[in-house]
Protein backbone atom coordinates (compact mmCIF):
# COMPACT_ATOMS: atom_id res chain seq x y z
CA UNK A 1 0.00 0.00 0.00
CA UNK A 2 0.96 3.43 -0.91
CA UNK A 3 1.31 5.57 2.11
CA UNK A 4 0.82 8.69 -0.44
CA UNK A 5 -2.15 7.22 -1.76
CA UNK A 6 -6.16 7.10 -0.11
CA UNK A 7 -7.00 4.02 0.86
CA UNK A 8 -10.47 2.75 -0.85
CA UNK A 9 -13.07 -0.10 0.42
CA UNK A 10 -16.41 -1.08 -1.04
CA UNK A 11 -19.49 -2.04 0.25
CA UNK A 12 -21.86 -4.27 -2.08
CA UNK A 13 -20.06 -5.62 -4.97
CA UNK A 14 -23.18 -5.37 -7.89
CA UNK A 15 -22.97 -3.84 -11.15
CA UNK A 16 -22.52 0.02 -9.92
CA UNK A 17 -19.74 -0.87 -7.93
CA UNK A 18 -18.24 -3.04 -10.94
CA UNK A 19 -19.33 -0.32 -13.78
CA UNK A 20 -18.59 2.97 -11.61
CA UNK A 21 -16.98 3.02 -8.65
CA UNK A 22 -13.87 0.51 -9.11
CA UNK A 23 -13.03 1.59 -12.23
CA UNK A 24 -13.25 5.45 -11.38
CA UNK A 25 -11.06 4.87 -8.40
CA UNK A 26 -8.22 2.74 -9.96
CA UNK A 27 -8.35 5.53 -13.06
CA UNK A 28 -7.36 7.93 -10.29
CA UNK A 29 -4.71 5.58 -9.24
CA UNK A 30 -1.75 8.33 -8.11
CA UNK A 31 -4.96 9.40 -5.58
CA UNK A 32 -6.62 6.08 -4.27
CA UNK A 33 -6.08 2.14 -4.18
CA UNK A 34 -9.10 0.29 -3.47
CA UNK A 35 -7.98 -2.15 -0.98
CA UNK A 36 -10.98 -4.41 -0.22
CA UNK A 37 -14.13 -5.06 -1.03
CA UNK A 38 -17.15 -6.54 0.92
CA UNK A 39 -20.37 -8.24 -0.47
CA UNK A 40 -22.75 -10.57 1.40
CA UNK A 41 -21.85 -13.18 -1.14
CA UNK A 42 -18.10 -14.06 -0.10
CA UNK A 43 -17.68 -15.90 -3.63
CA UNK A 44 -18.80 -12.46 -5.20
CA UNK A 45 -16.76 -10.56 -3.21
CA UNK A 46 -14.01 -13.13 -4.22
CA UNK A 47 -14.67 -12.52 -7.99
CA UNK A 48 -14.60 -8.96 -8.32
CA UNK A 49 -11.01 -9.00 -6.15
CA UNK A 50 -10.02 -11.02 -8.35
CA UNK A 51 -11.15 -9.04 -12.02
CA UNK A 52 -9.76 -5.84 -10.34
CA UNK A 53 -6.80 -6.96 -8.75
CA UNK A 54 -8.07 -5.91 -4.75
CA UNK A 55 -6.01 -7.87 -2.33
CA UNK A 56 -8.83 -7.74 0.49
CA UNK A 57 -12.41 -9.72 0.25
CA UNK A 58 -15.05 -9.74 2.66
CA UNK A 59 -18.66 -10.86 3.70
CA UNK A 60 -18.87 -8.75 6.85
CA UNK A 61 -18.43 -5.38 6.41
CA UNK A 62 -17.65 -4.27 10.03
CA UNK A 63 -14.59 -6.92 9.90
CA UNK A 64 -13.38 -5.41 6.95
CA UNK A 65 -13.37 -2.05 8.19
CA UNK A 66 -11.72 -2.77 11.79
CA UNK A 67 -8.93 -4.62 9.81
CA UNK A 68 -8.44 -2.65 7.16
CA UNK A 69 -9.39 0.89 8.41
CA UNK A 70 -9.92 2.89 5.06
CA UNK A 71 -9.74 6.61 4.69
CA UNK A 72 -13.10 6.63 1.72
CA UNK A 73 -15.53 3.67 1.86
CA UNK A 74 -18.02 3.32 -1.48
CA UNK A 75 -21.68 2.32 -0.09
CA UNK A 76 -22.68 0.20 -3.31
CA UNK A 77 -25.94 -1.54 -1.43
CA UNK A 78 -29.69 -1.54 -1.70
CA UNK A 79 -31.42 2.19 -0.96
CA UNK A 80 -32.66 0.17 2.45
CA UNK A 81 -29.46 -0.57 3.40
CA UNK A 82 -27.57 2.60 3.04
CA UNK A 83 -27.92 4.30 6.32
CA UNK A 84 -26.84 1.34 7.92
CA UNK A 85 -23.84 0.92 6.46
CA UNK A 86 -23.05 5.00 5.97
CA UNK A 87 -22.89 5.06 9.12
CA UNK A 88 -20.71 2.31 10.13
CA UNK A 89 -18.22 3.60 7.73
CA UNK A 90 -18.50 6.69 9.20
CA UNK A 91 -18.11 5.11 13.10
CA UNK A 92 -14.52 3.88 11.80
CA UNK A 93 -13.84 7.18 10.59
CA UNK A 94 -14.21 6.89 7.04
CA UNK A 95 -15.29 9.58 4.23
CA UNK A 96 -18.73 7.70 2.42
CA UNK A 97 -19.66 7.85 -1.17
CA UNK A 98 -23.26 6.61 -1.09
CA UNK A 99 -25.21 5.48 -3.64
CA UNK A 100 -28.00 7.45 -5.11
CA UNK A 101 -30.66 7.91 -3.06
CA UNK A 102 -28.65 9.09 0.06
CA UNK A 103 -31.87 8.36 2.37
CA UNK A 104 -35.85 8.00 1.44
CA UNK A 105 -36.74 10.67 4.65
CA UNK A 106 -35.39 13.90 5.23
CA UNK A 107 -34.88 12.07 9.49
CA UNK A 108 -32.12 9.74 8.31
CA UNK A 109 -30.33 11.62 5.68
CA UNK A 110 -29.83 14.29 8.63
CA UNK A 111 -28.98 12.22 11.28
CA UNK A 112 -26.12 11.01 8.50
CA UNK A 113 -24.95 14.62 7.67
CA UNK A 114 -25.57 15.68 11.11
CA UNK A 115 -22.57 12.69 12.54
CA UNK A 116 -20.75 13.11 9.22
CA UNK A 117 -20.24 17.44 10.09
CA UNK A 118 -19.58 16.49 14.11
CA UNK A 119 -16.82 14.34 12.82
CA UNK A 120 -15.24 16.06 10.49
CA UNK A 121 -16.19 13.63 7.80
CA UNK A 122 -17.05 14.62 4.10
CA UNK A 123 -20.31 11.96 2.87
CA UNK A 124 -21.58 12.07 -0.70
CA UNK A 125 -24.22 11.54 -2.55
CA UNK A 126 -23.31 9.68 -6.00
CA UNK A 127 -25.49 12.10 -7.74
CA UNK A 128 -23.83 11.31 -11.44
CA UNK A 129 -25.95 12.83 -13.74
CA UNK A 130 -25.33 16.87 -13.56
CA UNK A 131 -22.02 16.16 -15.33
CA UNK A 132 -23.31 16.10 -18.86
CA UNK A 133 -22.20 18.61 -21.71
CA UNK A 134 -25.33 19.90 -22.19
CA UNK A 135 -26.33 20.61 -18.12
CA UNK A 136 -22.75 22.36 -18.06
CA UNK A 137 -23.76 24.59 -20.63
CA UNK A 138 -26.94 25.22 -19.24
CA UNK A 139 -25.47 25.57 -15.90
CA UNK A 140 -23.32 28.56 -17.06
CA UNK A 141 -26.29 30.31 -19.06
CA UNK A 142 -28.22 30.62 -15.64
CA UNK A 143 -25.60 31.44 -13.47
CA UNK A 144 -25.24 34.39 -15.91
CA UNK A 145 -28.64 35.32 -15.54
CA UNK A 146 -29.16 34.80 -19.55
CA UNK A 147 -32.35 33.14 -18.25
CA UNK A 148 -33.89 35.95 -16.32
CA UNK A 149 -36.04 34.93 -13.43
CA UNK A 150 -36.47 31.34 -14.50
CA UNK A 151 -40.14 30.27 -13.27
CA UNK A 152 -40.80 26.87 -14.75
CA UNK A 153 -39.38 23.53 -14.92
CA UNK A 154 -40.04 20.36 -16.74
CA UNK A 155 -38.30 17.12 -15.54
CA UNK A 156 -38.73 14.26 -17.56
CA UNK A 157 -37.22 10.71 -17.41
CA UNK A 158 -39.08 7.95 -19.54
CA UNK A 159 -38.18 4.58 -20.69
CA UNK A 160 -40.44 2.68 -22.65
CA UNK A 161 -39.40 -0.51 -21.77
CA UNK A 162 -36.99 -0.42 -18.86
CA UNK A 163 -38.31 -2.17 -15.79
CA UNK A 164 -34.97 -3.42 -14.19
CA UNK A 165 -34.73 -6.99 -14.82
CA UNK A 166 -32.17 -7.68 -12.30
CA UNK A 167 -31.26 -6.47 -8.88
CA UNK A 168 -33.95 -5.62 -6.07
CA UNK A 169 -35.27 -2.36 -7.87
CA UNK A 170 -38.49 -3.79 -7.86
CA UNK A 171 -39.14 -4.87 -4.70
CA UNK A 172 -39.71 -1.76 -1.78
CA UNK A 173 -38.27 -3.40 1.05
CA UNK A 174 -35.05 -3.51 -0.49
CA UNK A 175 -35.47 0.00 -2.83
CA UNK A 176 -38.01 2.00 -1.37
CA UNK A 177 -39.77 3.35 -4.40
CA UNK A 178 -39.44 2.35 -8.35
CA UNK A 179 -39.07 4.35 -10.87
CA UNK A 180 -38.77 8.21 -9.80
CA UNK A 181 -36.15 6.94 -6.70
CA UNK A 182 -34.37 4.63 -9.40
CA UNK A 183 -34.26 7.08 -12.14
CA UNK A 184 -35.99 10.24 -11.88
CA UNK A 185 -33.99 11.22 -8.98
CA UNK A 186 -31.29 12.17 -10.89
CA UNK A 187 -32.92 14.33 -13.23
CA UNK A 188 -34.33 15.84 -10.25
CA UNK A 189 -30.85 16.47 -8.72
CA UNK A 190 -30.04 17.97 -11.94
CA UNK A 191 -32.84 20.63 -12.12
CA UNK A 192 -32.11 21.53 -8.31
CA UNK A 193 -28.18 21.86 -8.72
CA UNK A 194 -28.84 23.79 -11.89
CA UNK A 195 -31.49 26.61 -10.61
CA UNK A 196 -28.85 26.93 -7.81
CA UNK A 197 -30.84 24.57 -4.90
CA UNK A 198 -34.14 26.43 -4.30
CA UNK A 199 -36.05 25.58 -1.21
CA UNK A 200 -39.02 23.50 -2.15
CA UNK A 201 -42.42 24.31 0.16
CA UNK A 202 -44.71 21.48 -1.66
CA UNK A 203 -45.23 18.70 -3.71
CA UNK A 204 -48.29 17.24 -5.42
CA UNK A 205 -47.65 13.69 -6.86
CA UNK A 206 -49.25 10.67 -8.62
CA UNK A 207 -47.99 7.05 -9.03
CA UNK A 208 -49.11 4.17 -10.67
CA UNK A 209 -48.01 0.66 -10.89
CA UNK A 210 -48.57 -0.23 -14.70
CA UNK A 211 -46.85 -2.63 -16.59
CA UNK A 212 -46.46 -3.66 -20.34
CA UNK A 213 -46.35 -6.81 -21.57
CA UNK A 214 -43.01 -6.48 -22.97
CA UNK A 215 -40.67 -5.98 -19.74
CA UNK A 216 -37.37 -5.55 -21.64
CA UNK A 217 -33.44 -6.17 -21.34
CA UNK A 218 -30.74 -6.22 -18.70
CA UNK A 219 -29.30 -2.99 -21.12
CA UNK A 220 -32.73 -1.32 -21.70
CA UNK A 221 -33.18 -1.10 -17.91
CA UNK A 222 -29.68 1.10 -17.92
CA UNK A 223 -27.31 -2.25 -16.91
CA UNK A 224 -24.32 -3.18 -18.48
CA UNK A 225 -24.83 -6.77 -19.10
CA UNK A 226 -21.77 -8.03 -18.43
CA UNK A 227 -22.32 -6.82 -14.67
CA UNK A 228 -25.64 -7.24 -13.67
CA UNK A 229 -27.17 -10.13 -11.60
CA UNK A 230 -29.09 -12.62 -14.34
CA UNK A 231 -32.64 -11.56 -15.25
CA UNK A 232 -33.82 -14.81 -14.65
CA UNK A 233 -33.75 -13.65 -11.03
CA UNK A 234 -36.72 -11.11 -11.75
CA UNK A 235 -40.20 -12.17 -11.19
CA UNK A 236 -42.98 -9.59 -12.29
CA UNK A 237 -45.30 -11.00 -9.21
CA UNK A 238 -42.53 -9.37 -6.79
CA UNK A 239 -42.71 -6.24 -7.77
CA UNK A 240 -44.62 -3.67 -5.21
CA UNK A 241 -43.38 -0.44 -6.72
CA UNK A 242 -44.54 2.58 -9.15
CA UNK A 243 -43.45 2.37 -12.78
CA UNK A 244 -44.51 5.60 -13.22
CA UNK A 245 -44.47 8.78 -11.22
CA UNK A 246 -46.01 12.23 -12.16
CA UNK A 247 -46.54 15.69 -10.18
CA UNK A 248 -45.75 19.64 -9.50
CA UNK A 249 -43.48 20.33 -7.28
CA UNK A 250 -43.30 23.93 -5.97
CA UNK A 251 -40.57 25.95 -4.59
CA UNK A 252 -39.97 29.54 -2.76
CA UNK A 253 -40.58 32.55 -5.05
CA UNK A 254 -43.22 31.06 -7.06
CA UNK A 255 -41.07 28.98 -9.38
CA UNK A 256 -42.47 25.53 -9.90
CA UNK A 257 -41.53 22.29 -11.26
CA UNK A 258 -43.52 19.41 -13.32
CA UNK A 259 -42.19 15.84 -13.55
CA UNK A 260 -42.64 12.76 -15.05
CA UNK A 261 -40.81 9.41 -14.79
CA UNK A 262 -41.35 6.27 -16.00
CA UNK A 263 -39.62 2.75 -16.23
CA UNK A 264 -42.19 1.58 -18.59
CA UNK A 265 -44.96 3.74 -20.39
CA UNK A 266 -46.40 3.72 -24.03
CA UNK A 267 -44.41 7.64 -24.40
CA UNK A 268 -41.69 8.47 -26.22
CA UNK A 269 -37.99 7.96 -24.51
CA UNK A 270 -36.85 11.22 -22.78
CA UNK A 271 -34.39 12.49 -20.58
CA UNK A 272 -34.67 16.06 -20.29
CA UNK A 273 -34.88 18.91 -18.16
CA UNK A 274 -36.47 21.85 -20.02
CA UNK A 275 -36.09 25.80 -17.96
CA UNK A 276 -38.45 28.79 -19.13
CA UNK A 277 -36.99 32.02 -17.56
CA UNK A 278 -38.24 35.47 -18.47
CA UNK A 279 -35.33 36.28 -21.05
CA UNK A 280 -34.76 32.52 -22.80
CA UNK A 281 -35.45 29.07 -22.34
CA UNK A 282 -33.46 26.08 -22.30
CA UNK A 283 -34.34 22.83 -23.66
CA UNK A 284 -31.03 20.81 -22.81
CA UNK A 285 -31.67 17.33 -24.24
CA UNK A 286 -31.80 18.40 -27.51
CA UNK A 287 -29.65 21.36 -26.58
CA UNK A 288 -31.59 24.29 -27.84
CA UNK A 289 -32.00 27.85 -26.30
CA UNK A 290 -35.57 29.74 -27.14
CA UNK A 291 -35.79 33.38 -27.03
CA UNK A 292 -38.19 35.97 -28.81
CA UNK A 293 -40.78 34.78 -30.70
CA UNK A 294 -38.90 32.47 -33.32
CA UNK A 295 -35.44 32.81 -32.11
CA UNK A 296 -33.73 29.55 -31.36
CA UNK A 297 -30.04 28.65 -31.27
CA UNK A 298 -27.64 25.72 -30.28
CA UNK A 299 -27.08 25.56 -26.75
CA UNK A 300 -23.20 26.15 -25.97
CA UNK A 301 -21.63 22.90 -24.14
CA UNK A 302 -18.77 22.07 -22.29
CA UNK A 303 -16.69 18.96 -23.71
CA UNK A 304 -16.45 16.66 -21.12
CA UNK A 305 -12.86 14.81 -20.32
CA UNK A 306 -14.35 11.14 -19.59
CA UNK A 307 -15.38 10.38 -23.35
CA UNK A 308 -16.40 6.67 -23.70
CA UNK A 309 -16.22 5.56 -19.69
CA UNK A 310 -19.36 3.80 -18.63
CA UNK A 311 -20.72 5.96 -15.82
CA UNK A 312 -18.51 9.16 -15.96
CA UNK A 313 -20.65 11.02 -14.00
CA UNK A 314 -18.85 8.92 -10.90
CA UNK A 315 -15.06 9.81 -12.47
CA UNK A 316 -15.82 13.73 -11.93
CA UNK A 317 -17.24 13.03 -8.38
CA UNK A 318 -13.50 10.89 -7.65
CA UNK A 319 -11.70 13.52 -9.00
CA UNK A 320 -13.54 16.04 -7.18
CA UNK A 321 -12.83 14.13 -4.02
CA UNK A 322 -9.33 13.85 -4.47
CA UNK A 323 -8.90 17.43 -4.78
CA UNK A 324 -11.42 17.72 -1.89
CA UNK A 325 -9.51 15.50 0.75
CA UNK A 326 -6.25 17.67 -0.67
CA UNK A 327 -7.86 21.07 -0.22
CA UNK A 328 -8.19 22.47 -3.91
CA UNK A 329 -11.77 22.50 -4.16
CA UNK A 330 -15.20 22.39 -2.48
CA UNK A 331 -17.46 19.56 -3.07
CA UNK A 332 -19.76 19.53 -6.41
CA UNK A 333 -21.95 17.54 -4.57
CA UNK A 334 -23.41 20.23 -1.32
CA UNK A 335 -24.91 18.52 1.39
CA UNK A 336 -27.85 21.19 1.14
CA UNK A 337 -28.31 20.03 -2.45
CA UNK A 338 -29.25 16.15 -1.29
CA UNK A 339 -31.12 17.34 1.76
CA UNK A 340 -33.39 19.33 -0.95
CA UNK A 341 -33.70 16.21 -3.19
CA UNK A 342 -34.25 13.70 -0.05
CA UNK A 343 -37.41 16.44 1.04
CA UNK A 344 -38.56 15.94 -2.22
CA UNK A 345 -38.71 12.48 -2.56
CA UNK A 346 -39.99 11.87 0.81
CA UNK A 347 -42.80 14.26 0.00
CA UNK A 348 -43.63 12.54 -3.74
CA UNK A 349 -44.28 8.81 -1.81
CA UNK A 350 -46.34 10.84 0.93
CA UNK A 351 -48.28 12.44 -1.26
CA UNK A 352 -48.78 10.04 -3.61
CA UNK A 353 -49.60 7.76 -0.75
CA UNK A 354 -52.39 10.41 0.99
CA UNK A 355 -53.74 11.37 -2.41
CA UNK A 356 -52.81 15.58 -1.40
CA UNK A 357 -50.74 17.99 -1.63
CA UNK A 358 -47.72 17.78 1.59
CA UNK A 359 -45.98 20.41 2.74
CA UNK A 360 -42.49 20.09 2.93
CA UNK A 361 -42.96 21.76 6.66
CA UNK A 362 -44.48 18.48 7.57
CA UNK A 363 -41.73 16.13 6.91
Amino acid sequence: MNKNKWKIAVIGCGMIAKSAHIPAYQYYEKDFEVVAVCDKSIETAQEIAKAFGIGNYYNDAEAMLAEIHPNVVSVCVPNALHKQYVMLAMRYGAHVLCEKPLAMTLTDAKEMYDYANANGLYLIACQSWRFTPERFGAKRMIDRGELGKVYYAEISRIRRRGIPTWGNFHIKEHSGGGAFVDIGIHVLDAAVWLMGNPKPLSVRAHTFAVHTNEIGSPEGSGALSKNVEKSKHFKLEDMDVETFACGTVNFEGGFAMTFKVAWSANLKEENNIILSGECAGIDTEHAVVYRGGTEQSVLETVPQPYEGKEFYGHFYIIENLAKVLRGEAELLIKPEETLTVTKIIEAVYRSAEEEREVLISEL
